[in-house]
């Protein structure tokens, strides 16, 4: 449009911005499940840093249909795994780089199980995002009184519209969220040697991340 307003409610009044210095607040203006929609169940007070790096866990891990797990440090992936079950996700997720881990983010996108949750638990973890989490994940977890636990409540779903935007000196961008969606029927080989059915699937899975 010609002209673009955007506009949020304070939710809340952070500590400091990215670094100490900084003032921050934490505005919501929308229903899409994440952070903005979720309730903190237990923990220390979220930094402008948690709140930044869990949306990107929890963005990330709903690209996945079968359970999955997403570890994030520094607004990065550091471990991404899909399985069977969270547990089993959780397990490959923290072989990529269990020195990352140390400290992280952590999103499912499934209801956070008591086997998964224990696992979780055995490292120092930052926060915890989750739709939903049983009684014994809750009973696990709530031994670890730093630990933020958020349940959302739900699941963005990847492919809704909407708009996103980054400030500029003096302005800012604006773009559609970023919906597109590869599968095995949308690719084209162009080599020789076509990629084996594995080789495939984990193309399909490095897009995702």
């Amino acid at each position: 449009p010609q002209r673009l307003t955007i506009a949020g409610t304070l939710r809340q009044t952070l500590r400091y911005g990215e670094n100490p210095h900084q003032s921050a607040g934490f505005y919501v203006n929308g229903n899409r499940p994440g952070v903005a929609t979720a309730t903190q169940v237990q923990g220390k007070e979220l930094s402008y840093n948690n709140l930044n790096d869990t949306d990107a866990a929890f963005e990330a891990v709903a690209e996945f249909d079968a359970p999955a797990v997403v570890i994030v440090k520094h607004a990065n992936p550091c471990g991404v795994a899909s399985a069977d079950s969270l547990a089993g996700a959780w397990d490959a997720a923290l072989r990529c780089d269990p020195v990352s881990a140390f400290g992280g983010i952590v999103a499912v996108n499934r209801m956070l199980d008591g086997a998964a949750a224990e696992k979780i638990a055995a490292i120092f973890t930052e926060v915890i995002v989750a739709p939903d989490a049983d009684a014994a994940a809750r009973e696990i977890l709530a031994k670890k009184k730093n630990l933020r636990l958020l349940l959302t409540g739900g699941m963005p779903d990847p492919a809704a519209p909407g708009l996103t935007w980054r400030s500029l000196a003096g302005g800012f961008l604006a773009q559609t969220r970023d919906a597109g969606r590869i599968g095995p029927a949308d690719v084209k080989v162009v080599t020789k040697r076509a990629p084996t059915a594995a080789e495939l699937a984990d193309l399909i899975f490095a897009f995702k991340v």
